[in-house]
């Protein structure tokens, strides 16, 4: 087998490098920063999202918002949960009611990061806290609600596509007196038309999956039909969705195997979750960037790269 010398001093840390974007949602980011760096990126998306087609999900937690008990604290994990919970508060005419409660002195706002807390404040929402960025995670939400005190507390949650199950019993275990949360969205293998709409309008640039790709490339993976450097994942349902394609396909324990055993193949998590569920899955993480951001990701790699005197 050819051996891969490190890149040079001289030249950019990922030079010739095939790196694979599993991303949908910003995924034209990611290539981006990829051939920055002087990589190669190979886009295939394996997460897309599913918006509701009724707001059955949504109105009860918008009820709980806007009634006589309200919340104490509401927080937002993600930008597109909140576009796409205030495109439903305007459908069941409760745009202003949903306005006016967060905007109260009563209701404290948490964004879980800038994303969110950008959404919120073109919508005309206060933003009253956020974690630091390094700790841009539910445990982090936690540290922040704990910090502020949660005795008697009701605290909402606006989920990103899946729900961390742990936060709502630490928060009751805290002291908190009830917690409503609600999904606006779902993770899926496909972006349905719903799904794109609500990313468009936040101005997420994305890629829709396709399963015909996400096979290639576990076959690919598996087989050692391409070149294949590295890949990433920004989110847990990204390593899923993955290996949910590879079960469909009676392929999912060649895919596990391969990537434990593939020293050729770095593999990148973007933050402990997404780490988490990689590790669960079977797979061995190698890289992670102390703050959970694409581009501190993407320089973790760079580094990693960097430090490497031969690869196979």
């Amino acid at each position: 087998m050819q051996l891969k010398q490190p890149p040079s001093a001289a030249s950019l840390p990922l030079e010739g490098w095939t790196i694979v974007v599993t991303g949908s949602r910003r995924a034209p980011e990611q290539s981006a920063l990829v051939t920055n760096l002087g990589g190669i990126p190979y886009v295939v998306p394996t997460v897309g999202i599913s918006i509701p087609r009724d707001d059955k999900e949504i109105e009860p937690f918008l009820g709980e918002l806007t009634g006589n008990e309200g919340a104490d604290y509401a927080v937002f994990m993600t930008a597109t949960g909140g576009r796409a919970m205030m495109m439903a508060a305007e459908r069941l005419g409760l745009r202003k009611a949903v306005l006016d409660a967060l905007n109260s002195t009563r209701t404290v706002v948490v964004a879980r990061s800038g994303k969110p807390r950008g959404e919120l404040a073109r919508t005309g929402v206060k933003v009253d806290a956020s974690p630091p960025i390094e700790e841009a995670t539910a445990d982090g939400i936690l540290r922040l609600l704990r910090a502020r005190g949660l005795a008697g507390k009701r605290v909402a949650i606006l989920w990103h596509g899946s729900r961390y199950e742990d936060l709502k019993d630490s928060i009751i275990g805290s002291g908190g007196r009830d917690v409503f949360e609600c999904l606006t969205y779902h993770y899926s293998t496909v972006l349905e038309p719903e799904g794109a709409e609500v990313l468009g309008a936040i101005g997420f640039k994305y890629k829709a999956p396709e399963e015909k790709a996400v096979v290639q490339l576990i076959r690919e993976i598996v087989e050692r039909k391409r070149r294949i450097d590295a890949i990433t994942f920004t989110s847990p349902p990204a390593a899923t969705g993955l290996f949910e394609v590879a079960a469909d396909h009676g392929l999912e324990e060649q895919l596990r195997q391969a990537l434990k055993e593939r020293t050729d193949v770095v593999v990148v998590a973007v933050g402990s979750s997404t780490r988490s569920e990689l590790e669960e899955l079977g797979v061995r993480v190698d890289v992670m960037p102390e703050v959970s951001a694409m581009g501190a990701m993407m320089n973790a790699l760079a580094a990693h790269v960097k430090g490497l005197e031969i690869r196979k």
